[in-house]
């Protein structure tokens, strides 16, 4: 029963061990990378003081609506910390913060990878490649690292989200850094290579404090003028400029951030309603955040903001905003409206209590427009008040 078979037979079994002594060997070599799972999720319930038609949220369009309690976001992401100081990240982002952002980057479903990139982390440099989330601004797209219970009127309408590119991080000393970036627009998703945005960064941590610091930004490039298919007017795009100084003091028991934010951005005649020719749509906004620590995990926040947009490109977000300049008359969109000189402003007013890794947030808030609007029944009214809770937790 020795046939040529049989031999086969033989020598396979033979190479087996050789082959796991190959297997491990080669597994000894290549280290197998550290994995390190973080996450969080909050939810949040709104009322508001007047109706709209369409059923949104006038002054905050990131809700999912009236009275309603809705996942707001689950953020999970995973850390690969390999050799030599390289690593990967990526973080999923569910919920109604996910659709928004989908919709945003003319995608659909509830479910953005906001972050998917490669790092390599020196003695003094940080290199990061991919998608990541933006470094502007005083509020954080995971809402469980923020301060108040509602989204401001400069993270709804003035900063961006995400960006596709590279990011450059050297540290000159434990209080002085410097940032380089270049990536494809802002809240790209996808690289489609028609321009690049530049940004400029210097941050200065006074002894090397994590949490006191005051950051100045500097952008310029391309911004694709639509989506998917239809991105890009042009192998540039339209310009779009912004500046942004960012800072953070903590004193004791209390903490002071704020946002001083500038921009404009290029739209061709026709885009704007009532514009002839090419014209920049300008925005500024300033907002400020102070925390009072009262101790037993209970704090108090108050927020205060204001952001004026010249041209209505930034506050139409809102769909009764947009509806009061008109910019949908005639079956044409409009980008904005010449002379619009909108003027928004919002102060809030809440309470924390933190249990652990768990939160529980409560806030009063007014909002107010320098410009009539219109409600579900078609009275006039210029000024919002809302009432929002917020439950979530790290993880």
């Amino acid at each position: 029963m020795g046939g040529p078979a049989t031999e086969v037979h033989v020598r396979c079994l033979q190479s087996i061990p050789l082959a796991g002594l190959l297997t491990a060997s080669l597994a000894a070599q290549v280290p197998v990378p550290t994995l390190k799972w973080h996450g969080s999720l909050w939810a949040s319930a709104v009322t508001q003081d007047r109706e709209t038609r369409d059923g949104s949220l006038v002054f905050r369009p990131l809700e999912a609506g009236q009275s309603q309690f809705s996942l707001d976001g689950l953020m999970l992401g995973v850390d690969a910390a390999f050799a030599q100081g390289w690593s990967a990240k990526a973080t999923l982002l569910a919920g109604n913060t996910g659709k928004t952002i989908q919709a945003t980057t003319g995608d659909t479903g509830t479910i953005a990878a906001v972050e998917a990139m490669l790092v390599w982390t020196g003695e003094r440099d940080t290199f990061r490649i991919g998608r990541m989330i933006t470094f502007i601004g005083m509020e954080y797209l995971d809402g469980a690292q923020n301060l108040t219970a509602s989204r401001g009127l400069l993270f709804t309408f003035s900063d961006p989200f995400g960006q596709v590119g590279v990011h450059w991080h050297h540290a000159f000393s434990p209080a002085w850094s410097g940032d380089l970036w270049v990536f494809n627009g802002e809240d790209r998703l996808k690289d489609n290579n028609h321009g690049k945005t530049v940004g400029l960064g210097l941050s200065w941590n006074p002894g090397g404090s994590a949490e006191t610091y005051l950051s100045l930004h500097a952008y310029r490039g391309p911004e694709q003028d639509g989506l998917g298919e239809a991105s890009g007017t042009g192998a540039e795009g339209r310009p779009r400029e912004r500046v942004c100084l960012m800072g953070q003091g903590v004193w004791g028991r209390t903490t002071l951030q704020g946002e001083v934010s500038l921009g404009r951005e290029s739209f061709a005649a026709g885009s704007l309603l009532g514009a002839r020719d090419t014209q920049w749509a300008r925005w500024r906004g300033l907002g400020l955040i102070l925390k009072r620590d009262l101790g037993r995990g209970i704090s108090l926040v108050a927020r205060a903001e204001r952001l004026g947009d010249d041209q209505g490109v930034r506050l139409s977000l809102d769909s009764t905003i947009r509806a009061s300049l008109g910019l949908d008359a005639g079956g044409l969109a409009y980008a904005g409206r010449t002379g619009a000189d909108l003027v928004a402003r919002s102060l809030s007013l809440g309470v924390e209590k933190k249990h652990g890794p768990a939160f529980a947030r409560v806030e009063v808030r007014q909002d107010r427009l320098n410009r009539d609007l219109q409600d579900a029944q078609g009275r006039t009214f210029r000024e919002g008040l809302s009432a929002t809770v917020s439950l979530g937790a790290a993880f």
